[in-house]
């Protein structure tokens, strides 16, 4: 296969952010800086019936990512957003002749600029809040067989409800619900769907851990599948995370974070985790 579907890129870095803030927001004048580094892998894909389909001998696909977000309490409820994404990717696919070829592609990816405003809180236990963002390509796509996106601007936005449980069996913990919508801007789309689910728990006061299951059901006029998912417009996947977060300082955290692919459509069959460090300021 080729270049293996970059946009996944861009949803780890959002996702390890999001876990890091766990939705609530970050308070007036206060900011954070997160850098990560972030690891994808397949060697298998989903095909657009959603079957497993196994990878031939020598192909298949990495990718090496440094992320870096930045967030910013404009007032207690309205925050400024950015991240930015630096991928190194390697794939290998066999040609009509069944030869191996090898490709890699490196660069800034997309990034994403905005602005998450809190509707509403609850006794300031749970909040609900709304981010839109735009999405800049910092590249050109020159040469799609080794594309780091679409290479298209586009716009997302989404509804969070975050908060801490009170009450029931599962008080002490905490929970990030997302919904969100996703338009690139070209003829072809395509219109994104975005959900997210999780749920954590404190291991003791220095410890965290949580579980997540997320997923992207994307739509366009253009149903072709190409074996360098980058390109393909028409696609979906739902994933499960698993999430660690040790807590040094106040200011100062480390979270780590595996996810596998369960299920697609259009995508690679894949793994990976990324290891992020948070600084509050």
């Amino acid at each position: 296969m080729k270049n293996l579907y970059p946009v996944f890129l861009l949803i780890i870095l959002v996702c390890s952010a999001r876990n890091a803030r766990a939705g609530f927001p970050i308070g007036k004048y206060r900011g954070l800086v997160i850098p990560s580094f972030n690891y994808y892998t397949s060697k298998d894909t989903w095909d657009s019936q959603g079957n497993k389909i196994k990878g031939k001998p020598g192909t298949g696909f990495s990718s090496y990512s440094a992320g870096l977000y930045f967030g910013y309490g404009i007032t207690r409820r309205l925050d400024v957003i950015v991240n930015l994404t630096a991928p190194l990717q390697h794939s290998s696919y066999r040609n009509d002749k069944d030869s191996l070829i090898t490709m890699q592609s490196s660069g800034f990816g997309d990034m994403q600029v905005g602005l998450s405003y809190n509707l509403i809180n609850f006794n300031y236990t749970s909040y609900f809040s709304v981010v839109a963002s735009g999405i800049v390509p910092l590249y050109s796509n020159t040469n799609k067989d080794v594309a780091l996106g679409y290479g298209i601007g586009g716009a997302d936005i989404k509804f969070t409800y975050t908060g801490s449980i009170g009450s029931t069996f599962l008080k002490g913990c905490y929970f990030n619900t997302e919904v969100g919508a996703r338009r690139y801007f070209d003829k072809q789309g395509p219109d994104v769907l975005i959900y997210t689910a999780s749920l954590g728990f404190g291991l003791n006061k220095r410890n965290q851990m949580s579980f997540e299951g997320s997923g992207q059901n994307s739509y366009s006029i253009n149903k072709t599948f190409n074996q360098n998912l980058s390109v393909n417009r028409d696609y979906s996947f739902i994933k499960g995370a698993v999430n660690y977060g040790h807590t040094f300082t106040r200011r100062f955290y480390v979270f780590a974070t595996g996810f596998y692919t369960i299920a697609g459509r259009n995508t690679g069959l894949g793994y990976g985790g990324s290891v992020q460090t948070i600084f509050k300021f």
